[in-house]
């Protein structure tokens, strides 16, 4: 741990964003740690018991006890919120979905149902989903879409733009 890394310590338990920043750029500042103008360096072992990650007082998140007091389950939410669910409310943040809009997302796979989640988080009032699979619907709709569209290409268009007006 180096001594610039104060808001955790050694041994505890943390899981890391999916992108790395500075935390104190114009970029990092407006939540786009993607494009950070200052970061040099790199993380090495996402998902691993160890990795090197820099700015680390900044961008690691403290989850309270150890993974031994969590199930199996409980320990893969929490990779999903590393990872995919990041990517997915990255992606809605991105688009500056804010209170009121409506969305359509593109995609039911696992980082376009968190993209519902991160829309409806952000007060997206229609979340219209692109979906070919039930299951995923069900999801999608649980996790806050409104519409499902199953249909692809023109017929897709046309549906979306008859929901939306």
């Amino acid at each position: 741990m180096g001594s610039a890394v104060t808001n955790v310590q050694k041994g505890d338990f943390v899981i890391v964003p999916f992108t790395n920043g500075c935390g104190h750029c114009a970029a990092c500042k407006a939540g786009f740690d993607g494009d950070c103008s200052t970061f040099k360096g790199g993380a090495v072992g996402f998902q691993a018991e160890y990795l090197r990650y820099v700015s680390g007082d900044w961008g690691l998140v403290k989850i309270p006890g150890q993974p031994s007091d969590y199930s199996a389950d409980m320990l893969k939410s929490f990779t999903t919120l590393a990872d995919v669910m990041a990517t997915g409310y990255h992606a809605a943040k991105s688009a500056e979905v804010k209170i009121g809009d409506t969305v359509v997302i593109v995609g039911d796979g696992a980082v376009g149902l968190c993209g519902v989640i991160g829309a409806k988080l952000l007060g997206a009032e229609r979340i219209i989903m692109m979906s070919r699979h039930e299951d995923r619907q069900k999801l999608a709709l649980e996790f806050g879409a409104t519409d499902i569209v199953a249909e692809r290409g023109e017929a897709g268009i046309a549906k979306v733009l008859e929901l939306t007006g």
